[in-house]
């Protein structure tokens, strides 16, 4: 806030003086938490009166008054004048006002013919008719004024008065709460500066500068400049500035050097989070680099084993900074320390350092054995191998859910071991992988393990069986040839009469037919009976044939004959069949026959 007058003051009304006998002036006492028609002390007639106020006076002399808790105020010397002419002046005048001097005369009798004068020279103004008018006084215009004018019955000058322009406001004064700050610690600029109590009402703005540069805007209403952290960079020339809203006076204050004082780093301090030497790849880990005591902007800078360079920098107003390794990877392990500089010094931080952990990944299950499955005996190797994971790794093998074996691979890598199997060794084989990280198992392989000995009489077995079939299909055939011999009838098929093709040289239309000889076609009967086959034989003609009788029907019986043969000997094994006649191997069958002629 405004510094303002803690002492009364006196204001007389009219505000002119002088002015004639017999005129009234009103003189009021006024300052902070005045009441009307309070009774207070005042000094007039030489003595300490108290009286009320306002004060009404008609008498030449020096007036003051004074409140409890308030300084007296300055004296008021009021003059009440018997001459014919006099100059008027306003009882205050301060810088930036418009000033009017007004010449009277006796019971205001008109006046011609003015003109005014300064220390005893013609002033030249805006005059209008008996008033001077002197707009934005300032302390060039001080001096004794005085006017001449005719009168009825002569020309008459005024006694001198003297014009004294007051200061508005002092120049204000620039304070601050240490010229020599600590970094960083906060400072309070104050432009303090004091307004008479007539015009306490004035408005002022107040900028503050450094160096020959605003460093807050000229519209400032505060008086105070706040400076939460002042900073090496903020020493300097600091002054400040007033100025009114309206009459346009500013004022400057005398400069202030001020000199921050910056503190060394110190106390350095490197740490992971989360707090563990060994992180698995893939998580979050944060190196937090922080001093306990410096000022200004720090530069924390992170160095990576025996590298000079920065591998990772930052600079701002901060006793801490934080390197984010969001998703860590293998290359990220290692060796790192941390450098504070702040222009003072730098410092530097032990060594931490952390390794990175690759999880496992899903192991590859493996048989030498081709084809997933081997014989009784044979010996097979089983592989479990993983692609990534940190070392060592622990390696399980199970069959049928049970543990089989376990190897330890201290570098990594891949692991096997030999199995003689035998036939409780089939079934579903897995392997799994451990590096106290994380575990993964492989997936599920079906091993198959035969037995040659077993296979054996398996295969006997099913020779038997066929034997078996083959016995019983005989049976029923000898079964039916003996029923159907019985029964007089056989129903044979016949077989196959494909006529020979005619040479493609003679006329297809030629109706001859050559004689030729007959030849014996054979067919056995089903019989229904036992012991007895019967085969059906018949007598056709050779020769060639017309080809446009190309049919297959069996030939009638001006052509053949038909002639049955009872089979002496019979044979348990079945003969087979050949383009229907009767295979080599089982000649020896219808050697023994009788040839029975049908008609």
């Amino acid at each position: 806030m405004l510094a303002a007058a803690k002492k009364a003051v006196v204001i007389p009304s009219p505000s002119w003086i002088p002015v004639f006998k017999g005129e009234k002036v009103t003189l009021t006492c006024s300052g902070f938490h005045f009441l009307e028609g309070e009774k207070l002390w005042w000094f007039y007639e030489q003595k300490w009166q108290k009286k009320s106020n306002p004060l009404e006076v008609k008498k030449t002399g020096e007036y003051r008054c004074e409140k409890d808790g308030l300084m007296h105020s300055d004296p008021v010397y009021l003059l009440f004048s018997t001459d014919d002419l006099i100059l008027q002046t306003p009882y205050s005048v301060f810088e930036g006002d418009t000033v009017l001097l007004i010449c009277r005369g006796w019971n205001d009798v008109l006046l011609k013919h003015i003109s005014y004068y300064k220390d005893k020279k013609p002033f030249s103004g805006v005059n209008t008719n008996s008033t001077l008018s002197i707009p934005h006084a300032n302390s060039d215009h001080n001096g004794w004024y005085s006017c001449k004018a005719q009168l009825k019955w002569s020309q008459k000058t005024s006694k001198d008065v003297k014009l004294q322009v007051l200061e508005l406001f002092s120049p204000p004064k620039m304070k601050t709460t240490t010229s020599e700050p600590m970094e960083g610690t906060p400072v309070t600029l104050s432009c303090e500066t004091q307004l008479p109590l007539q015009r306490s009402d004035t408005k002022l703005n107040f900028s503050f500068f450094r160096d020959g540069r605003v460093i807050t805007s000229t519209q400032q209403k505060s008086q105070v400049l706040q400076i939460p952290a002042i900073q090496r960079e903020d020493s300097g020339s600091y002054w400040c500035e007033a100025e009114t809203m309206t009459q346009d006076i500013k004022k400057q204050s005398e400069h202030v050097k001020i000199s921050v004082k910056r503190i060394p780093v110190s106390g350095i301090l490197l740490k992971i989070r989360p707090p563990k030497t060994q992180v698995i790849e893939g998580e979050k880990l944060v190196l937090e680099c922080s001093v306990a005591g410096g000022t200004g902007n720090i530069t924390f800078c992170w160095h990576k084993d025996n590298v000079k360079d920065c591998l990772r920098k930052k600079t701002q107003y901060s006793l801490k900074e934080e390197f984010v390794f969001s998703t860590i990877k293998k290359s990220d392990e290692g060796r790192y320390h941390c450098v504070a500089d702040n222009n003072i010094n730098n410092i530097s931080s032990g060594i931490v350092a952390f390794s990175v952990i690759i999880p496992v990944s899903r192991p590859l299950l493996t048989f030498s054995a081709t084809g997933m499955q081997t014989v009784v005996g044979n010996v097979v190797e089983l592989r479990c191998e993983v692609l990534r994971g940190s070392a060592p790794i622990f390696y399980q093998f199970y069959h049928k859910g049970l543990i089989l074996e376990t190897i330890l691979a201290p570098f990594g890598g891949i692991v096997s071991f030999n199995l003689s199997v035998t036939i409780e060794h089939s079934g579903n084989y897995s392997c799994k992988a451990n590096n106290s990280f994380s575990s993964q198992l492989s997936e599920i392989l079906e091993l198959s393990i035969l037995d040659p000995t077993g296979r054996s009489l398996l295969i006997m077995g099913i020779m038997l069986s066929l034997l078996g079939i083959l016995s019983l299909t005989a049976v029923v055939l000898l079964i039916y040839f003996k029923l159907k011999r019985k029964s007089g009838r056989s129903p044979v098929s016949k077989p196959s009469r494909d006529l020979p093709i005619t040479d493609p040289q003679e006329s297809g239309h030629s109706n001859s037919i050559t004689p030729v000889e007959l030849q014996p076609i054979y067919a056995n009967v089903t019989p229904f009976i036992e012991n007895v086959v019967y085969s059906e034989v018949w007598n056709m003609k050779q020769g060639k044939i017309n080809r446009v009788n190309n049919s297959v029907t069996p030939p009638e019986d001006k052509y053949s004959s038909v002639t049955y043969s009872e089979v002496k000997t019979y044979s348990p094994s079945i003969p087979t069949w050949k383009d229907g006649a009767i295979d080599k191997n089982h000649e020896d069958v219808t050697e023994n026959y009788e040839n029975v002629l049908l008609s």
